[in-house]
């Protein structure tokens, strides 16, 4: 599931575990549930049994051609495959797993009904379908499907969701999947797994553990953690729907990356010093000239045009 967890399996993990799901394939002595259950399991299994399967593939074929070359008055006509059953079951195998990943990593392109998207700066408000309302953040992309329950895939980015009441939702993310009862919350991507809080309703994992309003669960690499959050804090989670970034004390590296976000033209930091500064206040996503005079009044950050159309923050 994507680059968004840094504890994820390593490649080098994916790539034995998917070698040896190959070579028992091929060998027919594979449990073929017991296969489909690891790759459906985690998408980057998929992608890595993808890989591997067609590397076997590509080698076969040098091999095949190689051996036609040197012995081409022998090979007419071709014989036939020795294991068809296990050439037949190892192809779709890949094929299966190869629809689960195009697109960058979720089977939704088979399986989902519509999508939304917005660019850096933008934030939209779509009518999902009945009782399913979407409010997308910067740069984010979600897919979606209507059902029993709904389903929602986020993609990328950062979603606000309202869920009418006697409505469902499967929230699935890179990291994780969360149940969602009538409510309102906001999911949102980060480096370490799916961030999902519950501003208003209740949702539950895999195990059956409820998670009520005032409480953030983040989803990494399929394990979860709660948080509990106050009232003013939850404020802060759900700012960005007001076209503002609410700040509390965070380094100037954090905020930096929050308000980024939102810039096509990012601010960097020229002076590594700059990067201990604490910030606090409330700021205008839309645009970040309050921002930046915040920092120069407050502290004497001087901000100008970089060479390739950002801002670069130094000592004035």
């Amino acid at each position: 599931m994507s680059s968004h967890c840094p504890r994820q399996p390593c490649d080098a993990d994916l790539t034995d575990e998917a070698a040896a799901w190959l070579a028992a394939l091929d060998a027919g002595s594979a449990d073929i549930a017991a296969f489909e259950a690891w790759r459906d399991a985690d998408v980057r299994r998929a992608v890595a049994f993808v890989e591997v399967a067609s590397t076997w593939r590509d080698l076969d074929r040098l091999r095949v051609a190689r051996g036609d070359m040197q012995h081409a008055p022998e090979l007419r006509p071709l014989a036939k495959p020795e294991h068809p059953d296990r050439r037949h079951v190892l192809r779709a195998a890949a094929s299966v797993a190869a629809v689960m990943v195009v697109g960058g990593g979720f089977a939704y392109r088979a399986n989902a009904r519509d999508k939304a998207v917005t660019k850096v700066g933008e934030r939209t408000a779509v009518a999902a379908g009945p009782g399913l309302s979407l409010h997308l953040n910067t740069d984010s992309c979600v897919y979606w499907k209507d059902g029993a329950p709904d389903r929602l895939w986020l993609e990328r980015g950062e979603v606000a969701i309202r869920l009418d009441a006697s409505h469902r939702l499967e929230l699935i993310a890179p990291d994780g999947r969360f149940q969602l009862s009538p409510g309102l919350y906001n999911a949102r991507l980060r480096p370490t797994g799916c961030e999902l809080a519950v501003v208003r309703g209740r949702i539950v994992d895999g195990t059956k553990t409820s998670i009520g309003p005032g409480e953030v669960a983040l989803a990494t690499a399929g394990r979860l953690t709660i948080h509990s959050r106050d009232g003013s804090d939850m404020a802060r989670v759900t700012a960005w729907q007001r076209d503002t970034l609410v700040l509390n004390g965070e380094s100037l590296d954090y905020a930096l990356a929050e308000m980024n976000r939102y810039l096509a033209d990012k601010i960097v930091i020229g002076d590594p010093a700059l990067s201990r500064l604490r910030i606090g206040g409330t700021f205008a996503t839309t645009n970040p000239r309050e921002f930046l005079q915040a920092l120069r009044t407050s502290f004497g950050v001087r901000a100008t045009s970089g060479a390739n159309g950002g801002i670069v923050l130094s000592r004035a």
